[in-house]
């Protein structure tokens, strides 16, 4: 008798290489605008308010739509979700790249935001694919992908637009999404769960809502909240304090994000795999929160000390990492396999609200503790905001999540080499 779960660890093994890419390149081009955004706007007069509206609408529009779409891909297939998010991505940066006034440039954002869903349906892909015990390996590795994308795209973005402009590294990012259309077209077939309609009958809004009301999700949802808020308030703050507290330029910080990233891939491609042999994935999350919480109140006390801030800094990114990856992984164990993607794409949203009212708060943290002489409060207030999720993991302490189960017999990989030969499709309606 084949082994149960064995179809599905076969067909996330061969869908997962064009997945990756998939990932890997919409990041990519994602990343591209990020080292450029803030000047680019500031020369079509933008203010320092205005810049951070133009932020917060990516991340507003993220919030509204990634778990519509997201339910979406439950009902009319992964694939074409994904196809669909990556025209929108090619279409909002042709835009930013031929923007010539602020409301291109927010019109641009916000298409983007609107569309940004390619990496919560991936997720929820994967979880069509994957046996429950080899998901957060499988999750993991996919967070890797947009890591290495991070760790490149800062460094393309910068140096093309202090050499060309801004336009072409948007073109270049325009071109990237598009390309990556037609691979995904070409390369990514449909996975068999959402091939065999497994999406049900409800409606988008009434399956968004039946999501909400589960209370263990909601605990989840509201963890993942708090671990997002916390980074972001790290994110805003931390280069302002590098330069207050160790006198480092821009050089400097590009260098520390190129570090950290290095450290967000090899923590979710190698660390995590072999923590997850030893620890369930609710001991993994209270791991990774204590290592967040360690790391962040050490950057609020430490003082200017590059070996404390390479060793912290790679604490914390193990941590974040660590919990990024579970999390994910638990809302998809606790969801319902027609649900998929909607859970998930609810937790986006969650990631997207955190991004959407931190800045702001880790700004005015950030001056109220120069004005103090705390240059760390953003990273002490990410601290105590990492403490929040650590009692509601508790009540997940009984619960094993590391064995496999709830999985057919059906083998995916068969269904998924037939659906790439089928030519007929479930009609949009």
């Amino acid at each position: 008798m084949r082994k149960r779960g064995s179809g599905k660890k076969g067909a996330a093994k061969s869908a997962f290489p064009v997945l990756f890419s998939v990932v890997f390149l919409d990041f990519l081009g994602f990343a591209i605008v990020i080292p450029y955004l803030f000047f680019f706007a500031e020369s079509l007069g933008a203010t320092p308010f205005t810049y951070g509206l133009l932020v917060s609408s990516f991340a507003l529009m993220q919030f509204i739509f990634m778990p519509i779409l997201g339910r979406l891909s439950d009902r009319y297939g992964r694939r074409r979700l994904i196809m669909i998010s990556l025209l929108g991505a090619s279409a909002s940066y042709l835009v930013f790249g031929l923007a010539d006034s602020l409301w291109l440039l927010f019109l641009s954002r916000i298409m983007a935001g609107v569309t940004a869903s390619t990496y919560s349906v991936a997720q929820a892909y994967l979880a069509d694919l994957t046996a429950e015990g080899d998901r957060l390996r499988y999750l993991g590795l996919l967070g890797a992908a947009s890591g290495a994308a991070l760790i490149l795209a800062p460094a393309l973005g910068g140096t093309l637009s202090s050499i060309y402009g801004y336009s072409v590294p948007s073109f270049l990012a325009a071109g990237l999404a598009l390309a990556n259309l037609f691979f995904a077209y070409f390369r990514l077939p449909e996975p068999p769960r959402a091939r065999s309609g497994a999406g049900g009958t409800k409606g988008t809004f009434s399956a968004l809502a039946e999501i909400l009301r589960k209370g263990e999700l909601k605990l989840l949802f509201y963890s993942y909240f708090s671990i997002i808020l916390a980074v972001v308030f790290m994110d805003v703050a931390l280069t302002p304090w590098l330069e207050v507290t160790m006198g480092y330029g821009p050089f400097e910080a590009g260098l520390l994000f190129f570090y950290i990233g290095i450290g967000q891939v090899l923590s979710r491609a190698v660390l995590l795999p072999r923590l997850a042999r030893v620890l369930s994935h609710v001991d993994l999350t209270l791991l990774g929160l204590v290592l967040n919480t360690v790391s962040y109140i050490s950057f609020g006390l430490m003082p200017g000390n590059l070996p404390l801030l390479l060793i912290f800094g790679f604490l914390l990114v193990l941590g974040f990492s660590v919990t990024s990856s579970t999390i994910n992984t638990l809302i998809s164990l606790n969801t319902p396999e027609d649900l998929q993607g909607g859970s998930l794409g609810i937790a986006q949203s969650f990631s997207g609200l955190a991004e959407t009212i931190a800045p702001t708060i880790a700004a005015t943290l950030f001056a109220l503790g120069i004005s103090l002489g705390v240059s760390g409060l953003p990273f002490l207030a990410a601290g105590l905001v990492s403490v929040v999720p650590v009692p509601l993991m508790l009540r997940f302490r009984g619960k094993n999540y590391r064995g496999t189960a709830r999985i057919s017999d059906a083998q995916p990989l068969e269904l998924l080499k037939s659906r790439q030969r089928e030519k007929v499709q479930r009609p949009l309606r």
